[in-house]
């Protein structure tokens, strides 16, 4: 009996991996700028250095516009966006003597933000839609999320 039990779990596991590997192989296409990140209204990490947090924020936020797009564009498609203002959920505050370089504290009117550009185009490169999106969660803080231990950017994803 337990023999039974253990080859179903493995055989689902197995299905359930290539259904997993299927679906991110017809998964769209998504293309990234990031126009002038440097004049972005709120890209600091505090105590990390301003390039390395720029590049973690960038990372992130870049596979989080490609997991949306894989759940709901056809393999087909290709979308284009050019992320012109960044506003991460909270704000680096300089008020701790023993963090000089400022910590990011989240308050409600802190709420996060992220203008882009988008093209959506066919597999032949025809414009299927196109416009400029200011996407916010200014409710951001009543989510019901736990405020601790979050992992980082929690906020921004969600709201992608």
């Amino acid at each position: 009996m337990n023999r039974n039990l253990i080859v179903n779990s493995v055989c689902m596991a197995a299905v359930t991996l290539c259904l997993a590997m299927a679906m991110a192989a017809q998964a769209a296409n998504v293309e990234i700028e990031w126009f002038k990140p440097e004049k972005y209204r709120d890209i600091q990490g505090g105590v990390e250095s301003k390039k390395r947090f720029q590049e973690r924020v960038m990372a992130s936020l870049t596979g989080f516009f490609k997991e949306a797009a894989a759940e709901i564009l056809p393999a087909d498609q290709t979308l284009y966006l050019m992320i012109t203002d960044v506003d991460l959920a909270g704000d680096v505050e300089y008020f701790f003597t023993s963090f000089p370089t400022g910590v990011r504290v989240i308050r409600d009117i802190y709420f996060p933000s992220i203008e882009f550009n988008y093209e959506l185009r066919d597999a032949g490169g025809k414009v299927l839609k196109n416009g400029k999106e200011n996407i916010k969660d200014m409710g951001y803080m009543f989510s019901g999320m736990a405020y601790i231990n979050n992992p980082p950017f929690d906020y921004e994803k969600r709201m992608i």
